[in-house]
């Protein structure tokens, strides 16, 4: 007996069930008949991986990251699921498990197929792409019903609740009602806004009243004002004039995020329900807002909208608050232009009681001389070299285990070309010998040109680093009064510097920090290399930061 276990083959079982609507036992069910095959086969089921509530469209799931895992290691033989719908719903990511499986030698066995094939693949994945679209259409379909009966497609707006049934103390789902509380705080907003008051005033007065925003934090001019053509923002819900608009947006998956992002639909695809009861706002105010809201953005319009769009100041987006940690934006006109705490502006003193403006003129130039003799210290530089080329030499030795790899792919495929050529010359080819030849000839042009690019030339950093950075920053500095150049400058500093934390005391004034970014740092001086240390992100982003302390300047 002991002999058999020592021979019998390994398997890892998957089990996956999708929503919580679905039943909790679904995994335990799946695993328990799982063994059960395993067992029948004689399998020596090593570890059991499972996800609950998890789409198989997703590939961010932590049993199936796990169960992946195993399979790399070499300890697997197969890998076991109920069906392999279970395994993936996508197209894609059942390739990809196919393929991984079968580099490290491990079969993918099912309850409902059987041994997987590169046929199954390609079937079942199409099936389940298929499916999964079928039934984003049919919800699609059945929420635009719903809608179109004048109830809830889903999503609850600030200033609604859902009812409870008073026989059976149920939520209504599908129904809404106003919740008074929240209510009056719309019609609050919407009044001072009529009344001349900035979205900026009423969110701070909201903070220091300590009024809940609609995710419970502090509110910001943002959840106020919205954007009024995506429907967003208290002051452009047209639920509270009683008008239920639906399919605004449609939402597609980044399938190298998995994160759904959002894009306008067209004019005639939107779909909009008169909901009376559900109205919160009057029509005299709902029409004195979108009055007032109308004479802001004609007078927006008279600016040219793309320059809004471009970084008019040098350290746009890096400046921090170190009180708070938010953004500092500027704010002010000609020299009195300074950074302001945004969270301080925006959402008043009880989220950050701010910081006195520090002038565009005053922190922009010692930006610049900081990161020119500041962050290329030569102690600093020689730290950096050092810690670069152990990088380099990991990477080379991983390397090297890559190329080890493709060479042996290479020397078989060749061997397979070589058994064929002799079938030929001995006259015994067959029409599949023909075939194998041709497909190994593929193989091994593929497998050639793929370890020519994992060769790269030698890494190294040139003695006079420092020299070349201090001269491009300040080629960059001589040219600064074109708004062009300032935009593109931020752009460039944006890839140097993390951050610049300012900090203020009474009796000191102002101080900055600068953080460096080591492969923009590095990149930026020797431009000739850049595309080469590039290739070395994954290393050196480990280390972002180290070799170089933040350094600090008095204002």
């Amino acid at each position: 007996m002991d002999s058999l276990r020592s021979t019998a083959r390994r398997a890892v079982i998957y089990a996956r069930f999708s929503t919580d609507l679905q039943n909790v036992n679904s995994t335990r069910d799946q695993i328990a008949n799982c063994t059960a095959l395993a067992e029948r086969k004689e399998w020596q089921v090593l570890q059991v991986f499972e996800d609950a509530a998890i789409s198989g469209a997703k590939r961010e799931r932590p049993g199936y990251k796990k169960m992946l895992q195993a399979v790399k290691s070499g300890l697997v033989d197969v890998v076991l699921a109920e069906g392999l719908d279970r395994l993936n719903r996508s197209q894609e990511l059942s390739a990809n498990l196919f393929a991984v499986c079968e580099f490290n030698g491990v079969e993918i066995h099912t309850i409902a197929e059987g041994r997987i094939e590169e046929l199954h693949i390609g079937m079942k994945g199409t099936m389940d792409a298929m499916h999964l679209k079928r039934i984003a259409q049919m919800t699609h379909r059945g929420l635009q019903g719903r809608v179109a009966d004048g109830r809830s497609a889903g999503g609850l707006s600030y200033g609604y609740r859902i009812p409870i049934d008073p026989y059976t103390g149920l939520r209504q789902t599908g129904e809404l009602e106003p919740d008074e509380h929240q209510a009056d705080v719309v019609r609050r907003i919407f009044r001072e806004f009529s009344e001349g008051h900035s979205p900026r005033a009423i969110a701070h007065q909201l903070n220091a009243e300590g009024v809940p925003s609609p995710r419970g934090r502090e509110w910001k001019v943002n959840t106020i004002y919205g954007n009024a053509k995506r429907g967003t923002g208290i002051l452009n819900n047209e639920l509270y004039a009683g008008v239920r608009v639906w399919n605004r947006l449609q939402y597609r998956k980044n399938p190298e995020t998995d994160q759904r992002a959002s894009r306008g639909r067209d004019v005639e695809e939107i779909i909009r329900v008169e909901v009376p009861h559900l109205r919160i706002v009057d029509e005299e105010l709902w029409q004195a807002v979108k009055a007032r809201q109308d004479g802001q953005r004609r007078t927006l319009s008279k600016g040219a909208p793309s320059t809004l769009r471009r970084k008019r100041y040098l350290l746009s987006g890096l400046v921090r608050c170190g009180r708070c940690g938010g953004n500092m934006t500027v704010a002010g006109s000609g020299k009195s232009r300074a950074y302001y705490c945004a969270n301080a502006k925006e959402k008043g003193p009880s989220v950050c009681r701010g910081m006195p403006g520090l002038r565009i003129d005053r922190l922009q130039p010692l930006v610049l001389s900081g990161l020119r003799d500041e962050l290329m210290t030569p102690e600093a530089v020689e730290r950096f070299r050092s810690q670069f080329l152990d990088r380099v030499a990991e990477a080379r030795k991983e390397r090297d285990t890559e190329q080890a790899s493709l060479r042996r792919a290479i020397a078989q495929e060749q061997k397979a070309i070589d058994g064929a050529l002799r079938a030929i010359r001995d006259d015994m080819a067959t029409k599949s010998v023909y075939a194998m030849l041709g497909e190994a000839e593929e193989k091994k042009e593929a497998l050639k040109a793929e370890l020519a690019a994992v060769e790269a030339p030698a890494l190294d950093i040139p003695e006079n680093l420092a020299a070349l950075y201090r001269e491009q920053v300040d080629a960059l500095a001589d040219t600064l009064s074109d708004p062009e150049v300032v935009h593109r400058a931020s752009e460039i500093l944006g890839g140097l510097i993390d951050r610049i934390v300012i900090q203020h005391e009474e009796t000191a004034g102002h101080t900055a920090e600068i953080e460096g970014k080591l492969l923009g740092l590095l990149s930026f001086a020797d431009a000739k290399n850049a595309a080469s240390y590039s290739d070395t992100a994954s290393s050196l982003k480990l280390v972002a930061g180290v070799g170089f302390e933040p350094t600090t300047f008095r204002l």
